[in-house]
């Protein structure tokens, strides 16, 4: 099995504390994951070095599901072009335990491309202290590809990864997910 991407494990608990924080415990969230475009598209280890959460970029989308509009994808391609990145995959929370893609999730995907990334997080992402919990769904050819428990982790690495002996206490998440935000208003 060979890696598709990584997350250093700082900005993995802000991915969660945010989806966490957004679903509220009763809807879903999501966020796109990003990469530097510099960084080339044929290596199958790609780096996620920044998140846009789906309802920064369309604030209406949380309906609890997500109905994500085009006004939000325009946005995210104004990101993409303004802090020079790409999209290398997605991740959204489900309700329960329950990883695996909906019908809806497999034929409406945030980005329909071969080799995109879509991750989904159980417990609207409140009580994940594995990655192997999560859902890893490969587009190939046109269709998708699943990946579950020690797959999934071996597909998404987080290196030196908190989550696998310990969940990570709430307040550092939300101090990561502090850190990060405050980050980001100081580069606008």
């Amino acid at each position: 099995m060979t890696a598709r991407l990584t997350i250093e494990p700082d900005l993995f608990d802000v991915l969660l504390a945010g989806l966490a924080e957004r679903g509220q415990g009763h809807r879903e969230s999501g966020a796109f994951l990003l990469t530097d475009r510099a960084h080339p598209e044929e290596e199958l280890l790609q780096p996620v070095t920044a998140i846009a959460f789906y309802d920064d970029l369309d604030p209406d989308c949380l309906t609890g599901r997500i109905d994500f509009h085009a006004a939000g994808y325009t946005a995210l391609q104004d990101l993409c072009r303004r802090d020079r990145l790409r999209v290398v995959g997605d991740i959204h929370t489900h309700p329960a335990h329950r990883v695996q893609q909906s019908r809806v999730d497999a034929a409406h995907p945030m980005v329909a491309r071969d080799g995109h990334v879509a991750l989904i997080v159980p417990h609207f992402a409140a009580d994940v202290t594995d990655v192997s919990q999560l859902g890893v769904h490969l587009r190939v050819n046109g269709d998708w590809v699943s990946f579950y428990g020690e797959q999934a982790a071996e597909l998404l690495l987080v290196p030196e990864s908190r989550l696998a002996a310990v969940r990570t206490p709430w307040w550092r998440r939300l101090l990561s997910c502090f850190r990060f935000r405050q980050q980001r208003q100081e580069t606008r």
